[in-house]
């Protein structure tokens, strides 16, 4: 009777860690990110999905993630906008490095984010699970390097014990992404 009820915890342990599961690619350039103060522009993010505001909502989340997590200096969203008066709509379709790199020099920021969100849905199933892909890069505007380069996608949700939200689940996506980089950063700063 104990050995079953050990299996029985174990096998619904095992389904609470396996209903969450993630895919992940890095690059870090460290030391080229942390040899100047960075004044870093996020722009808008592509949206791959169709939910209408999926690069807003997960730019803004990527953003405060950035503000918390690194000394780098930002250009706001207000000032890019008066900057590029006129261009709004190159910000909205940037996923190209010589793009990204001419309005980082438009904009007179020596670094930029860009990239995409490829999934924000909620997974069609008996649970519905949030879906979650980011794409990120960081760009270097007067060289062209890539100094950060990544990519996530994450399923969320677990059965009867929690529930998810698509915001949560992004959040913890780009907190995870802004750690492994500040990770690597603070490797090279010792």
């Amino acid at each position: 009777m104990r050995r079953l009820s050990c299996v029985i915890i174990l096998a619904f342990l095992g389904l609470l860690t396996a209903c969450t599961n993630s895919h992940r690619v890095d690059y870090v350039r460290g030391k080229e990110i942390s040899a100047q103060k960075r004044y870093v522009a996020v722009l808008p993010l592509v949206n791959l999905t169709s939910h209408p505001y999926a690069g807003r909502i997960v730019g803004d989340i990527l953003s405060s993630e950035l503000y918390a997590a690194t000394n780098f200096t930002f250009m706001e969203r207000t000032a890019m906008a008066e900057k590029i008066k006129g261009k709004e709509d190159d910000l909205e379709y940037v996923m190209d490095k010589g793009v990204a790199q001419r309005i980082g020099r438009e904009l007179g920021v020596d670094t930029v984010v860009y990239g995409s969100v490829s999934e924000y849905r909620y997974k069609l199933g008996i649970d519905q699970d949030p879906v979650v892909g980011i794409n990120l890069r960081l760009l270097d505007v007067a060289s062209g390097d890539v100094l950060w380069a990544t990519s996530m996608s994450k399923t969320g949700g677990c059965w009867f014990v929690c529930e998810d939200s698509l915001n949560r689940l992004a959040q913890d996506v780009c907190q995870s992404m802004v750690s492994e980089m500040v990770g690597e950063l603070n490797t090279h700063d010792s």
